[in-house]
């Protein structure tokens, strides 16, 4: 008994050793605990607006109990459905577009030997992540301008008739995904790029004596040193199927390609901001959030079960 106290107050005394070696790293912390507690947690009351019958006089502790109204609601909105649809439609082929993008670039540029031009490249891919939404789109809309648009003044110069590409339905998802690819290739790369860097040489030099060509050495020892950082990415990408960014298809979408560019988030926003359903709104994000959620377990849980690798 006296042998087990003696070894408490010992790891006491050590974790208090250690906390005071790392009081500056705490105070750091300070900050940005602070910031994630006012703009994360504080706003979660909100929530309870999606289970009331919310008024402004009354507010929202004050506004009447409705229990799950608005939730029951959602079953028979024809527009939640067609803006559920192409939210499903949209995030999966992003998913299955821009998702390789980064990995692939990412071994492309770990293939180069030349180290300049390596930063030149990199650094000019990562520059359009730090451009807003509004003025990557500004570029998108200045390019495809049926009036002054590069492509349609070359259809001009071809004796062709310039095509409004942002009205076209079908051309939609493709203009979306390319600046999604645009916009999110080199930034996401890092993360692959770093997890390259840490490769054991010697691995590529046993590939080399058993006479494994450049190809071959990316199959068979680049491609596995990046499973688990993949892995990963996934399921977290996961929990973004049904909830495509709302900013890029805000600036790009218009009323004629509304019934194929209308998500989920452009028709909370419409229904919140333009239609003051704060309400039925919020009851629509929370139930986004909660599939977000059950299918990052599920992808997790997957993940588990068929490989090694998994965020728990």
């Amino acid at each position: 008994m006296t042998l087990s106290l003696e070894i408490r107050q010992r790891h006491r005394r050590q974790t208090l050793i250690r906390a005071k070696r790392m009081a500056a790293l705490y105070v750091l912390l300070i900050l940005p605990a602070v910031f994630l507690f006012v703009f994360s947690y504080m706003p979660m009351y909100g929530v309870l607006i999606s289970f009331k019958d919310f008024k402004y006089t009354k507010g929202i502790m004050g506004s009447d109990w409705v229990g799950l109204k608005h939730y029951t609601r959602l079953v028979g909105d024809r527009m939640f459905w067609r803006s559920f649809g192409n939210t499903l439609r949209i995030s999966l082929t992003s998913i299955a577009v821009t998702f390789p993008m980064p990995i692939i670039f990412a071994l492309l540029l770990n293939e180069i030997q030349h180290n300049k031009f390596k930063r030149v490249v990199q650094t000019i891919s990562y520059l359009p992540h730090f451009l807003s939404a509004v003025i990557v789109c500004g570029f998108v809309r200045q390019l495809l301008s049926i009036d002054y648009g590069v492509f349609n003044y070359f259809r001009k110069m071809m004796g062709m008739q310039p095509i409004f590409f942002l009205g076209e339905k079908s051309m939609f998802d493709t203009i979306l995904i390319s600046t999604y690819v645009w916009q999110g290739t080199g930034w996401g790369s890092i993360l692959y790029l770093a997890t390259l860097s840490n490769v054991n040489p010697e691995l590529y030099e046993a590939a080399s004596l058993d006479g494994a060509n450049r190809f071959q050495k990316a199959i068979h020892v680049t491609l596995p040193t990046l499973t688990p950082v993949v892995t990963i990415q996934l399921i977290l990408r996961m929990r973004s199927v049904i909830s495509v960014g709302f900013d890029v298809v805000f600036n790009l979408y218009n009323t004629k390609v509304l019934p194929v560019a209308d998500v989920i988030s452009t028709y909370t926003y419409r229904l919140g901001l333009e239609q003051q359903k704060f309400d039925y709104s919020s009851a629509i994000g929370l139930g986004q959030t909660i599939v977000g959620v059950i299918l990052v377990l599920i992808v997790n849980a997957i993940a588990r079960k068929v490989s090694e690798y998994a965020i728990f």
